[in-house]
């Protein structure tokens, strides 16, 4: 761990957290951690104390971890994973690293995991490996550690069975909430996770050094974008003699004033903000309707930019043209800068490419975008620069 200046001194001397400098308060959280090892480690020895007074048998352990649920105020799921940490001290040289080397809770675990899972034979081994860089790696890293040296040990792994092989085990669980977002947990194979996850990397990386979105948001992000990319595919099934599509149901005037809600196939609903995104440039069937709700236009579902002023955007954009983004034209979407239910033509000096995300920020962030000089350009939104907007 890195060492910082401690900031405890400070804290004795009378000052307060707000005056005292950064390398201070890393000090106090550095010694803070390195205190919270040593207890936890001390803990340990209690409880393997404990054990050794016992005849450490099914009804020894029960019984102990019923103690520490109540001296304690943990669970006894966390109770017994103590005891299993504090049996992994018996092992001389786990312990006197753990002392030596400060080894967190989380190194632990991560050492107990390896060594309960490789065969008896090979556990001296296990356990020499993974000490000699404990003290140079965390613990994600030992655990990542621990895997990989199993693997060497068993290389082929256990044996599938036919079935297995025949229909590997795959599930979906879909739940719709009542806004008509999604809940999605899935499981698949190891073979389809390789390819999902071929697929979702390079759609998952930030697009500048300004994207803020975090690792779960981006992948949630190339996820859809892997579906947009699956259901434009000429192969995709039909149900019905038709590909796959969503309806968006909006009155006129919801959708020039933004104000209101769209209808999102049977039973879900959008705001109009979302509508007039979806409608830009998308695979969607927007039904727009008039005063009386009787259909006035009915968008085509392919898509809304045609193919000889998309490929004009491609020549000009070269990719989405947010600035620092480095998506390119088959990750992008075609964006009316002026909506076409505000009178906006679908033109090549009115439209710009943007990926999947950009398109989002643009529509609800703030963000603007122009033609200047037959090329777009795009204005921070007043938030960002203190009132005083500045184009890049």
């Amino acid at each position: 761990m890195r060492e910082w200046n401690d900031g405890m001194t400070a804290i004795a001397e009378g000052r307060d957290l707000w005056q005292l400098y950064e390398e201070e308060l890393h000090g106090i959280l550095s010694r803070g951690e390195r205190e919270r090892r040593r207890i936890y480690l001390e803990g340990l020895e209690v409880i393997e104390e404990l054990l050794g007074r016992t005849a450490g048998d099914k009804d020894d352990v029960a019984a102990l971890c019923a103690d520490m649920f109540s001296g304690m105020g943990i669970t006894r799921r966390e109770a017994l994973k103590m005891i299993e940490r504090a049996r992994l001290l018996r092992r001389e040289k786990v312990r006197r690293a753990a002392h030596d080397d400060g080894l967190s809770p989380e190194h632990l675990a991560a050492i107990d995991k390896a060594l309960s899972k490789a065969p008896a034979a090979d556990q001296d081994k296990v356990e020499a490996h993974m000490l000699a860089d404990a003290a140079n790696v965390d613990s994600d890293g030992m655990e990542k550690m621990g895997r990989r040296i199993l693997q060497l040990l068993d290389q082929d792994g256990t044996q599938p069975k036919d079935e297995e092989l025949a229909q590997p085990r795959r599930e979906l669980h879909c739940t719709t909430r009542r806004d008509g977002s999604m809940d999605i947990r899935a499981r698949i194979d190891a073979e389809a996770g390789a390819v999902l996850t071929g697929l979702i990397s390079p759609l998952a990386k930030p697009t500048s050094a300004d994207d803020r979105r975090d690792l779960a948001q981006r992948q949630g992000d190339a996820l859809v974008e892997v579906i947009e990319l699956a259901a434009g595919n000429k192969k995709t099934p039909t149900e019905a003699d038709e590909r796959p599509h969503v309806a968006v149901t909006v009155e006129l005037e919801v959708l020039q004033q933004q104000v209101g809600t769209a209808k999102l196939g049977d039973e879900g609903y959008l705001d109009a903000a979302s509508a007039r995104r979806i409608a830009c440039d998308s695979k969607v069937l927007p039904i727009v309707l008039g005063g009386r709700s009787d259909p006035l236009d009915f968008g085509r579902q392919t898509r809304t930019i045609p193919h000889r002023l998309r490929r004009a955007l491609i020549a000009r954009d070269r990719g989405c043209a947010f600035p620092g983004c480095q998506r390119p034209p088959r990750q992008c979407h075609g964006h009316h800068i002026v909506h076409w239910a505000d009178g906006g033509p679908t033109s090549l000096d009115n439209t710009v490419l943007l990926c999947g995300h950009h398109h989002r920020v643009i529509h609800h962030s703030g963000w603007e975008v122009v033609m200047g000089q037959r090329k777009p350009e795009f204005r921070k939104p007043r938030y960002l620069t203190g009132g005083n907007p500045s184009w890049r």
